[in-house]
């Protein structure tokens, strides 16, 4: 249970690149199928721009995802407050070996 919200937020993560990937995908291949239909019809006349399908919601979303997923995963790694203890245990060990009093009075 302990490593549920990092999973989640990998998940989340995956999720984002999948709805990107997929939307790029079909936004290659509309247009050829497009023009295989019109082929086959032999109707009218085709232009690419007929068969253009905005995805910017979707790449939107996706990138919500990644960006949550990130940030969510960032939090459970507590990095920066691990970076603060970090300095403060090097400052404690220099001022032990260097004899270093902050406590004398200011002139």
């Amino acid at each position: 249970m302990k490593h549920l919200q990092s999973i989640f937020s990998l998940l989340f993560i995956m999720l984002g690149i999948v709805i990107i990937t997929i939307s790029k995908m079909i936004e290659e291949v509309i247009p050829k199928l497009g023009y295989a239909a019109f082929q086959s019809a032999a109707a009218g006349s085709y232009t690419p721009s007929d068969y253009q399908v905005n995805f910017a919601l979707n790449y939107w979303i996706g990138a919500i995802c990644i960006l949550g997923g990130m940030i969510c995963l960032l939090t459970r790694m507590n990095w920066v407050q691990h970076s603060i203890r970090e300095m403060n245990k090097r400052n404690r060990a220099f001022d032990e070996t260097d004899n270093y009093d902050d406590t004398r009075e200011l002139k």
